[in-house]
């Protein structure tokens, strides 16, 4: 038997059940769950740090229950480190959602509410800066009644090329719609937030202060709860690294 990590479960229902969470025998959670007037599905995420061999879901209440599916990973799957940037969700739901990100159980600084209604959206919460880890988790830590839902999950590390050798960085551009405060750091220092603002999809470019020069450099979407998008971001140094590596020639198949 295999021993993974749970992330989340799935389940479909009428009703307003109370479900009751275990893994090897140990209480994990208890939820509450929200009506339901008609029979359907979702997803509701688990602690942090939860592992082991037997996942087990219980309800008290007659309630109509079915296709319980617990979303596990095999532990052996986090053998790698990386630097971890953020994490994409999507979510739906009337109500308040508020994301929560754990790397190897510890708790990321950024928090904010997102205030969803029923159409599905994305949105992005930011790792710690440096934050070196196995295993990333999110976690919804609103109330479980109400009725928001993360839909699904990608963890982004940050690419190699932000911190390939000690590099000078002299200027970015960034590719956005909305209201987007964006906060820069090196090797985990802050060195600057920039402010841009517009209703359409644009690319602006902005300028690092005089001796930016370091390793790790990566930055943080400040405000996504006021519904900005950040898409694309690079540098003047990440882009020439993009340019070098398209010029190269590409291997023969054979």
């Amino acid at each position: 038997m295999q021993r993974s990590v749970y992330s989340a479960f799935r389940l479909e229902y009428s009703g307003q059940p109370t479900v009751i969470i275990s893994v090897d025998g140990s209480l994990i959670s208890t939820i509450a769950l929200p009506f339901h007037s008609t029979f359907r599905g979702r997803r509701m995420t688990l602690p942090a740090s939860v592992s082991g061999y037997i996942s087990h879901m219980e309800t008290a209440s007659a309630i109509n229950l079915q296709n319980e599916n617990f979303e596990a990973v095999p532990i052996e799957s986090f053998a790698q480190q990386q630097l971890f940037h953020y994490a994409e969700y999507g979510f739906r739901g009337n109500g308040n959602l508020v994301p929560k990100i754990f790397l190897d159980g510890s708790a990321q600084t950024q928090t904010y509410t997102i205030t969803t209604q029923q159409n599905v959206d994305v949105a992005r919460i930011y790792f710690n800066p440096l934050a070196y880890g196995y295993i990333p988790h999110i976690y919804n830590n609103g109330t479980s009644t109400d009725d928001a839902e993360l839909l699904w999950t990608r963890f982004v590390a940050l690419p190699p090329r932000f911190y390939r050798g000690i590099r000078t960085h002299a200027e970015f551009q960034i590719t956005y719609k909305g209201d987007v405060n964006l906060e820069w750091f090196l090797d985990g220092t802050s060195i600057g937030t920039y402010d841009f603002s517009t209703t359409n999809t644009v690319t602006e470019k902005a300028y690092f202060p005089s001796g930016t020069i370091g390793h790790v450099l990566q930055y943080t979407h400040v405000n996504p709860e006021d519904g900005g998008k950040v898409y694309i971001v690079e540098t003047d140094v990440t882009l020439g690294d993009l340019e070098q590596q398209a010029m190269r020639p590409q291997a023969e198949e054979g």
